[in-house]
């Protein structure tokens, strides 16, 4: 017995070491050992292991970058009239969608979607973002209005979803606000005079009318009920709503009443009526 047990350990020993020095002889010993021939599991060693993660397709984002990006359009204006802000735009689907690496329209990229799906891009806009109208005339928040289509030259972030904008340019055919800061020269009747840096001096038309919407930054005095030391006053255009007049259906005339019949006249005889 005690033979048995030690020609066992010598041979497995042995195995060990040609396991050690002889590639893929353990893969064609093992079969054996287990009561099967080697050839029931050739390549069972080189069998591919697939995940679920393996057979996802990655989304198909640009890298981040300098872009140019047009014909975005605005989903959501925005939601004050000062930077810093942003700006929620589309990148529809379309074949003709390309943007432009570094700014630059002699390198067009293709866009990337997924599936037939449309892009949405997040446009940070910061005080030094410079903001033009169709024209290159400068233009003001409130000007870009949801809905309407710009292009965005920027950088866009790692999430591919973020873009911090340099220039927004709208495409929208309007007359564009502008900003105007100066002294007042002289108070007129039907507004003011201001006088820029550079010494140029502009009429001002006052918004200041009866129904008018301000919003006014200042000191408010409860005692006296009073604003002191305005900051500023921002004046939003009056918006006429006009309703339909009410059109009063009209009374059809009326019907005139059927004649009283023979027998209905005596019988108002008979009663005295």
């Amino acid at each position: 017995m005690r033979i048995k047990i030690r020609k066992i350990t010598q041979i497995l020993a042995l195995m060990g070491f040609f396991a050690v020095f002889t590639p893929g002889f353990y893969a064609l010993a093992a079969p054996t050992l287990l009561g099967r021939s080697p050839d029931q599991n050739v390549g069972a060693e080189n069998f591919p292991l697939t995940t679920v993660a393996d057979k996802v397709t990655p989304p198909k984002t640009l890298a981040a970058g300098f872009y140019q990006f047009n014909s975005l359009e605005i989903f959501k204006s925005p939601t004050v009239d000062e930077p810093p802000t942003t700006i929620e735009v589309i990148q529809r689907n379309e074949k003709s969608c390309v943007v432009y690496e570094n700014g630059k329209t002699n390198l067009p990229l293709p866009c990337l979607f997924n599936n037939n799906e449309n892009n949405t891009y997040l446009v940070q806009i910061e005080e030094r973002t410079t903001l033009v109208g169709s024209n290159q005339e400068p233009a003001l928040l409130s000007d870009f209005l949801a809905g309407e289509k710009i292009n965005v030259l920027g950088w866009l972030a790692a999430d591919s979803k973020t873009v911090r904008a340099a220039v927004v340019r709208s495409l929208a055919v309007k007359d564009f606000h502008q900003s105007f800061s100066g002294t007042i020269k002289k108070i007129t009747s039907d507004g003011f005079i201001i006088t820029l840096s550079n010494g140029d001096e502009i009429a001002v038309k006052t918004p200041i009318v009866e129904g008018a919407q301000v919003t006014v930054k200042g000191v408010f005095d409860k005692i006296n009920n009073t604003i002191n030391s305005v900051l500023s006053i921002l004046i939003r255009p009056t918006i006429i709503i006009l309703e339909n007049p009410v059109v009063e259906p009209e009374t059809p005339p009326a019907a005139p009443s059927a004649k009283p019949s023979t027998l209905f006249r005596n019988f108002l005889r008979v009663f005295g009526l």
